[in-house]
């Protein structure tokens, strides 16, 4: 059985649609997780302040997250359309496309924006928690060096 052209336009079609959805809800999930993280650790930090107050500065470092998931999504249809998706093997289809340089340098960006977002999060942090620069740094680079560990193994595939 061999998948039509027809056939792949709609499933990269759904496809985009679906990563959008999923960016945007993803980011909400991970906007309200991430508060919860930093609250908590920043307590530990002797951070003071209001759990409302942390969610609306920790809502500021998605900003560069939002921009990096449009391009992603972009990326990521363009990489998908010219994919030979003539193979049927899911595990070679996933392999090819992580092999791709245009994907490596998605992670790599990602990586950027990351460390974006935590410059970000700890000035958001420092006025949210009144907390000191190096207490709000260490706050926010305990879960943010976790996520750029992984986003480091996926790259050298580990």
């Amino acid at each position: 059985m061999r998948i039509m052209p027809e056939e792949l336009a709609v499933f990269g079609s759904v496809g985009i649609v679906l990563g959008a959805i999923g960016a945007v809800a993803g980011t909400l999930i991970a906007w309200v997780i991430y508060t919860i993280i930093f609250y908590l650790l920043s307590s530990v930090f002797g951070g003071q302040g209001d759990f409302k107050r942390t969610l609306e500065f920790v809502a500021y470092g998605f900003i560069p997250t939002i921009l990096s998931s449009l391009l992603t999504i972009y990326v990521m249809s363009s990489v998908i359309s010219m994919a030979d998706m003539a193979a049927q093997d899911p595990a070679l289809i996933k392999e090819t496309l992580l092999a791709d340089p245009t994907m490596q340098m998605v992670t790599i960006i990602g990586i950027i924006i990351n460390l974006w977002s935590a410059n970000i999060w700890r000035y958001g942090l420092v006025h949210a928690r009144n907390m000191t620069v190096k207490n709000a740094t260490i706050t926010v680079m305990i879960p943010i060096g976790i996520s750029i560990l992984f986003s480091i193994k996926s790259l050298i595939g580990l």
